[in-house]
């Protein structure tokens, strides 16, 4: 009893240091970080060695034919090992307004990462700026590891590649007696016209129209039906027209709801159908004209 009572004591002491190092939160840092300027003729070059928090001793002023490169290596403060973060990323400040621009930073799986801007290829983000920024390294892994923000320093980029800035709302310049909001003209848009109707006399003219060759053609049926000997046709030009009949029904079936692919088959099978009994149909009908006296 008295042992455990002695032990006691240690166990807390071990369960408060392991209960310590589960909870412990790493924070991400950097390591052997370097900014290299490096132009064509090399008069300009120089190399700057990065130590947390120091930022660069003077501001990089850069020229059509230089570059800039930032690289180092993301690591645990706490364990020294390297860590792939899950965000990272160059921040430049503009030094006058708030035209900030983001940069994303090139990281591998062993945490070593790099940047660079060229003004001979500039990011198109950095364009329409006023060139000059301060440099912050940003570096995030969510909850797993406490965020890094460096100060890195001040960077200006040739104003040769610069293009003119977008004009702003309150950029422009006031007029003497306008004020700087004013209502706009009512827009009135008529999306669809009421359908216009046709009066009763165009409608009668119209139906009179229409149905006019059907009368004429019921007029001269009349005077021809007494002297017309009907005869009964033979049951394959019944089938003729029952297949005609069948294609046009599928046609509107077509129409309705079918696809292309869904017609073929049968209308080329009934189109086959329909020339053999309409063959069929035009042989017994000559027969009879025959039989009847008629002419080949």
């Amino acid at each position: 009893m008295l042992s455990f009572l002695r032990s006691t004591p240690v166990l807390v002491l071990l369960t408060l240091l392991a209960t310590t190092s589960v909870t412990a939160k790493g924070a991400l840092g950097i390591k052997a970080a370097k900014v290299a300027i490096t132009s064509l003729d090399g008069l300009n070059d120089a190399t700057y060695t990065l130590k947390e928090p120091t930022p660069l001793p003077s501001p990089i002023v850069l020229s059509e034919t230089s570059s800039f490169k930032l690289a180092f290596s993301v690591i645990d403060t706490i364990s020294g090992e390297s860590v792939y973060p899950q965000q990272a990323h160059l921040l430049l400040e503009d030094l006058q307004d708030d035209d900030d621009v983001t940069l994303p930073i090139t990281v591998k799986s062993n945490g070593k990462a790099q940047i660079t801007i060229n003004p001979a290829k500039p990011h198109p983000a950095l364009l329409p700026t006023r060139g000059k920024f301060r440099l912050t390294l940003l570096l995030s892994s969510l909850n797993e590891y406490t965020p890094l923000a460096y100060p890195l320093g001040e960077i200006c980029i040739p104003e040769s590649i610069l293009q003119p800035r977008p004009r702003k709302r309150h950029d422009l310049p006031p007029r003497a007696g306008e004020p700087a909001f004013q209502p706009e003209q009512e827009l009135f848009h008529t999306f669809k016209e009421d359908p216009k109707t046709v009066g009763w006399a165009k409608s009668g003219v119209g139906i009179v129209v229409t149905l006019a060759p059907w009368g004429v053609l019921l007029a001269l049926f009349g005077k021809l039906s007494p002297s017309l000997n009907f005869q009964t046709p033979p049951i394959s030009s019944y089938v003729f027209l029952l297949v005609l009949a069948t294609i046009e029904t599928l046609i509107f079936v077509y129409w309705v709801g079918l696809k292309l692919y869904q017609l073929l088959p049968p209308f080329l099978g009934l189109c086959a159908i329909a020339a053999y009994t309409g063959l069929i149909a035009l042989r017994e009908l000559r027969e009879r004209r025959l039989k009847a006296g008629g002419t080949p």
